[in-house]
């Protein structure tokens, strides 16, 4: 009984871990950010209009440079949890194919979020 009391309470602990991250920025850019990965890995054609709202809500998230760093690394690791390879052109027309002014969009898998 004491073992399943224990176990019941390590799941608790997890599903309340796994649901505050997403409530983080990251996790709030990282859930946006699924709305467009498909169209950056080059699994969908054409760019969609949830991708445009997800990169706009993205953009209200970087305020200010440390901002953007951050979320920018967390994109990045989207990405790499996504697999497959990023298609480098649509990434970088990513943005201003949705009317957006932002860099926060990475570009590859290695793509430096410090500068």
């Amino acid at each position: 009984m004491a073992r399943l009391l224990l176990l019941v309470a390590i799941l608790a602990a997890a599903m309340l871990r796994a649901s505050s991250y997403t409530h983080t920025d990251c996790g709030i850019a990282q859930t946006a950010f699924g709305e467009c990965v498909p169209y950056v890995i080059g699994k969908d054609p054409s760019l969609s209009d949830k991708c445009c709202t997800a990169v706009r809500a993205i953009k209200e998230l970087v305020p200010t440079v440390e901002d953007r760093r951050a979320i920018c690394a967390c994109l990045v690791q989207e990405l790499k949890d996504a697999g497959g390879s990023v298609d480098s052109s649509k990434a970088k027309g990513l943005a201003g194919g949705c009317g957006v002014s932002t860099d926060v969009i990475p570009t590859s898998l290695s793509f430096d979020c410090s500068k």
